[in-house]
C-alpha cells in the first residue's frame, strides 16, 4: 500500500508494516520494517550478531539500495495522486468492458475503498483452470 494510497500508521493503528523497495518502483533487495513504539511492539531478532538496528539486525547496509529505496518513496509520494486517477481510469476501463461482454461477473470487494491497480472479478460457472488456459494468449 505504500506509494500506492494514502498511509497514516496512527489513524490506520498500525503495529507492524513491511515495505519492499520493488512495489514502489525502488530497486530489488530492499525494503523497510516499520514497527510501533507505543504502545512497543516486541520483537525477536532472527539472526545474531553485528549489533544494527538495536540489535535486531545483523549486516551492513547496502547504502546505494537504501538511498534508491528513499529516492522511490518521495518520487512515488508525489505521483501518488496522478498514479491512482491513472490506475482507476485504466481499470475501470478493463472492468467494464469485461463485465458488459461477459455474463455473470462479480467485482469482489468494495470498490469505494480500494487500490484500483488491483481487480479482483469472479467469473460464474467457471473452473479457475479453464480461465487461466483462456487467458495464457493474452
Amino acid at each position: 500500500a505504500v506509494g500506492k494510497i494514502p498511509i497514516d500508521v496512527n489513524k490506520q493503528n498500525i503495529d507492524l508494516m513491511s515495505i519492499s523497495g520493488h512495489k514502489i518502483y525502488g530497486p530489488k533487495g530492499v525494503g523497510a520494517l516499520y514497527v510501533r513504539r507505543r504502545p512497543r511492539v516486541r520483537l525477536e531478532p532472527l539472526q545474531s550478531g553485528g549489533g544494527q538496528e538495536r540489535g535486531m539486525r545483523s549486516g551492513t547496509v547496502p547504502t546505494p539500495l537504501a538511498v534508491g529505496m528513499g529516492a522511490a518513496c518521495h518520487i512515488a509520494s508525489q505521483e501518488m495522486e496522478y498514479d491512482h486517477a491513472w490506475m482507476e481510469l485504466l481499470s475501470s476501463r478493463l472492468i467494464n468492458k469485461i463485465m458488459s461482454e461477459l455474463p455473470d461477473v462479480i467485482r469482489n470487494g468494495d470498490p469505494d475503498h480500494c487500490y484500483p491497480g488491483c481487480v479482483n472479478l469472479s467469473f460464474a460457472y467457471v473452473e479457475g483452470e479453464s480461465l487461466l488456459m483462456a487467458l495464457k494468449d493474452v
